[in-house]
């Protein structure tokens, strides 16, 4: 559980459907970060169903009626991809195991009746996801009042939840969605199983580095580099696609977190066919790529991948040993 939300039901609905259609896209920035960080959004209201398409983001007015409305808007093509995309994968939502919390304790909003949105953050520790509707919920903390009868006190004691819901509250918590995803991918074969998850604007060939993964017993520091710069790729990719970049550089790498080296083969090696053809990789596409960009991991590891301009995309080819030089 400690890789979910809560999907904060009481945020919505919104007042009318102007602000509905401005708080949807902070709401599906806030959701965007958490898939990125391997976190599932867990339901706990069972009138919702698992697509996003079916929230009622204000009277008479739900997901699907902003799709409807925006689908041919030039400038929101990418989050109505973004919505288009997660549609395709359902259910987006995921049910919380209500039935393990203990019948004891009780939780809810400062000043109202229970909540089980409330009773399942606090008692699995994890974050809501709200709607920005009202100035309530934009705070990074909710006072959540708890009851716990198990020691047979019926007193109430305030308790902080962590409250997801823009901008502000994803900078703020930064350094504990980081640690909660590399938590989750804290070995190769999950690295291999979240990769569709964790880095959608990657293609990871599975026939190199699915094998390195799934078959990993080097040492972890080297993994932990390899998933670091990853990481890095992925926002990169993403970044290149919404136009803040115009071509593929190492230095933005680096502007971007990567703590290791990374550069281009020598001409020594380019001019070598021997070696040159170690680095020629095989795409899904059918394309065979020279993939001479890599990034220097510990031990004398490489991780190569081959940035693709036309449709500004990476493809991560090989993790391992240095190639023949």
């Amino acid at each position: 559980m400690s890789h979910g939300v809560i999907l904060n039901h009481h945020s919505l609905p919104f007042d009318d459907r102007n602000s509905a259609g401005e708080g949807v896209l902070v709401f599906f920035k806030v959701l965007q970060v958490c898939r990125r960080f391997g976190l599932k959004v867990l339901l706990v209201d069972a009138d919702y169903d698992g697509s996003l398409m079916g929230l009622l983001l204000a009277k008479n007015y739900f997901v699907r009626d902003w799709f409807n409305q925006e689908k041919n808007n030039p400038a929101l093509i990418e989050w109505v991809r973004f919505l288009r995309s997660i549609e395709t994968k359902q259910p987006l939502f995921s049910s919380a195991d209500l039935n393990s919390i203990d019948n004891g304790i009780e939780a809810g909003l400062k000043g109202r009746t229970g909540s089980s949105a409330m009773l399942a953050a606090y008692w699995f520790d994890t974050f809501l996801i709200s709607f920005a509707s009202q100035d309530y919920w934009l705070q990074p903390v909710i006072a959540v009042w708890v009851i716990d009868l198990r020691d047979g006190s019926d007193e109430e004691k305030e308790h902080p939840v962590s409250n997801l819901v823009n901008d502000a509250s994803l900078n703020i918590y930064q350094q504990e969605l980081t640690t909660k995803r590399n938590n989750l991918i804290c070995n190769a074969i999950a690295i291999w199983r979240e990769r569709l998850e964790l880095f959608p604007n990657l293609t990871l060939l599975g026939n190199q580095i699915g094998t390195a993964l799934k078959n990993w017993s080097h040492r972890y520091d080297v993994l932990y580099k390899a998933r670091d710069a990853l990481f890095v790729l992925e926002s990169f990719v993403s970044k290149w696609k919404n136009g803040d970049y115009v071509d593929y550089q190492h230095s933005i790498l680096r502007d971007l977190g990567l703590s290791a080296e990374v550069s281009g083969e020598s001409a020594s090696v380019e001019n070598d066919t021997r070696k040159k053809n170690e680095r020629m990789f095989w795409l899904d596409d059918g394309r065979q790529v020279y993939c001479e960009n890599h990034v220097k991991l510990p031990d004398g590891y490489r991780l190569h991948f081959y940035a693709d301009p036309q449709n500004r995309h990476i493809y991560v080819a090989y993790l391992g040993p240095h190639l023949t030089l």
